[in-house]
C-alpha cells in the first residue's frame, strides 16, 4: 500500500502554474506613443507659463524646453519597452517603484547633460542648474506616474473588454453546436426507415464532426479552408437523405483559403440552404456558395432555390449568431445581409481581410 502511495501524488498536492498579471501595457502602439507626447507638451506648456512673458525669447525658450522634453519622454518609453517582459515578471507595486527609480536616474543624467551644454555654449537658458535639474526631475516622476496609472487602467479595461468579448463568442458558439447536431439528428432519424446502411454511414460523419468540433472548443477562429470541410462533410450527411435532390456548386478564390474567419460561420449557412430551401422541394435544387475577395474584404454569398409558401420560418437562431459573432470580432467592419426574391434566397457575409 505505502509503494503504490508513493508513485502517485495526492490531487490537492498538485502545483498550478502562476498567472502571468501584465500590468503594464505595450507603449509601442501609436495610439500611446501619441498619448505620451501630448502629456508631455501639456506638462511643458503649464511649466511655461511659470517664465511667460510676450516677447521672441520666450518662444524659443518654449521650443527648445519642448524638444528637450520629447526626447526625455520618447527615450524613457523606448526604455519602458525594451525592459517590458522583465518589469512584467515583477509585481506592480515593484515594477513601478523600479521604473520610478530608473526615472530619476535618466531624467537626472539627461537634465545634467543639458545644463552642461547650455553653460559651455553659452546660451543661459538656464540660471540655476541644480535647482533646474531638481525641478524636471520632480515634473518628471510626476508625469510618469499619471501615465503609468492612465496606461494600468486602460489596459485592464482592454483586457475586461476581451475577456467578455471573448466569454459571448465561446457561448454563442456553444449554441450553435446544438442547433446543428438536433437538425443532423432530424435527417438521420429520416434515413434509418429508408435506407439503414446510408443512415449508419450519417452516424460515423457526425460523429466524426463533433469530434472536431469539441476538440477545437477553445478556438473561435479557424481558416476558410477548414471551415469548407465542415461544409462538406454537413453536405455529405444530407446527401445521403436527400440524393439527387441536393445539388452543390462551390466557388472559391484559393488565395483565401488560409485567411481566418470565425468558426461555424458558413457552415450554418449551408444547413439553412438545406433545411429551409432544398428540403421543402419535390425537384431539389442547387446551392451555391461563392467566396471572393472585394477589395479589402472577404464576400461571402450562399444561394438556394426556396418555395415560399412552403417554407417555415426558422427560430432565426443561426443568423442571429452569426451577426452577434461577427460583431464581437470585427465591429462595423462586418454585416451578415439577406434577401429574396425569385424563388431564390441570398445570404451574404462580408468580413475584413
Amino acid at each position: 500500500m505505502s509503494t503504490i502511495e508513493s508513485k502517485h501524488k495526492p490531487i490537492n498536492q498538485v502545483k498550478k502554474q502562476p498567472t502571468n498579471h501584465r500590468w503594464l501595457m505595450d507603449l509601442s502602439q501609436p495610439l500611446a506613443v501619441f498619448t505620451v507626447i501630448v502629456i508631455t507638451q501639456m506638462v511643458v506648456v503649464v511649466y511655461s507659463l511659470s517664465f511667460f512673458s510676450l516677447s521672441l525669447g520666450y518662444l524659443n525658450q518654449l521650443a527648445v524646453l519642448s524638444f528637450v522634453a520629447q526626447i526625455l519622454a520618447i527615450s524613457l518609453v523606448l526604455l519602458l519597452v525594451l525592459f517590458r517582459q522583465q518589469l512584467n515578471r515583477m509585481s506592480a507595486m515593484t515594477g513601478v517603484g523600479l521604473v520610478l527609480l530608473f526615472t530619476c536616474v535618466v531624467t537626472t543624467v539627461f537634465t545634467g547633460f543639458i545644463v552642461w551644454v547650455d553653460r559651455v555654449l553659452m546660451f543661459h537658458y538656464v540660471q540655476d542648474g541644480g535647482l533646474t535639474i531638481v525641478k524636471v526631475v520632480v515634473a518628471t516622476v510626476l508625469t510618469m506616474l499619471l501615465l503609468l496609472r492612465y496606461f494600468y487602467v486602460q489596459n485592464q479595461w482592454q483586457q475586461q473588454i476581451k475577456a467578455l468579448a471573448e466569454a459571448q463568442m465561446n457561448a454563442l458558439q456553444a449554441r450553435i453546436k446544438p442547433h446543428f447536431l438536433y437538425n443532423s439528428l432530424n435527417s438521420i432519424a429520416s434515413l434509418i426507415a429508408i435506407d439503414p446502411q446510408a443512415a449508419e454511414q450519417a452516424v460515423m460523419d457526425l460523429s466524426g464532426l463533433f469530434r472536431k468540433a469539441f476538440t477545437q472548443r477553445h478556438e473561435n477562429m479557424t481558416s476558410l479552408a477548414k471551415e469548407l470541410a465542415w461544409v462538406n462533410q454537413y453536405l455529405a450527411i444530407e446527401k445521403l437523405r436527400l440524393a439527387d435532390r441536393l445539388q452543390t456548386d462551390i466557388q472559391v478564390e484559393p488565395v483565401l483559403l488560409a485567411h481566418r474567419i470565425p468558426m461555424l460561420s458558413i457552415q450554418p449557412l449551408i444547413e439553412n440552404a438545406v433545411i429551409h430551401g432544398i428540403a421543402h422541394l419535390a425537384d431539389g435544387g442547387c446551392i451555391e456558395l461563392v467566396v471572393k475577395r472585394d477589395q479589402q474584404k472577404i464576400r461571402i454569398t450562399v444561394s438556394n432555390p426556396f418555395n415560399a409558401d412552403r417554407v417555415t420560418s426558422g427560430s432565426g437562431t443561426a443568423l442571429g449568431n452569426i451577426r452577434s459573432r461577427l460583431a464581437l470580432h470585427y465591429g462595423d467592419e462586418a454585416s451578415l445581409t439577406t434577401n429574396h426574391n425569385a424563388g431564390y434566397f441570398r445570404v451574404q457575409m462580408v468580413i475584413p481581410l
